[in-house]
């Protein structure tokens, strides 16, 4: 069985922790090598607050965690091996 990458998620709506308090929630656009993220449609969300950021880029040295709704994570499962079994 094949394992998802981070590029299978691109197109889906994450949630990145890069604080205990500071927390990114926008749609995965791209991602690199490095496992640096392009988000946009980003809304900042902080212990007081949230405000629309756009389109912005997530330094991996500054990502704690990344997650992703168990609705979304199924259907991009579905998608990737059922495409691959078609090739088999």
């Amino acid at each position: 069985m094949q394992s998802l990458k981070m590029a299978d998620y691109i197109g889906s709506e994450i949630l990145v922790t890069v604080t205990k308090a500071r927390m990114l929630v926008g749609t995965l656009v791209a991602t690199d090598s490095e496992l640096n993220l392009l988000l946009d449609n980003v809304e900042e969300i902080s212990a007081n607050r949230s405000r629309k950021l756009g389109l912005i880029s997530v330094p991996q040295t500054t990502i704690e965690s990344i997650q992703i709704k168990a609705t979304q994570l199924e259907t991009i499962k579905k998608s990737k091996f059922a495409w691959s079994e078609d090739i088999i």
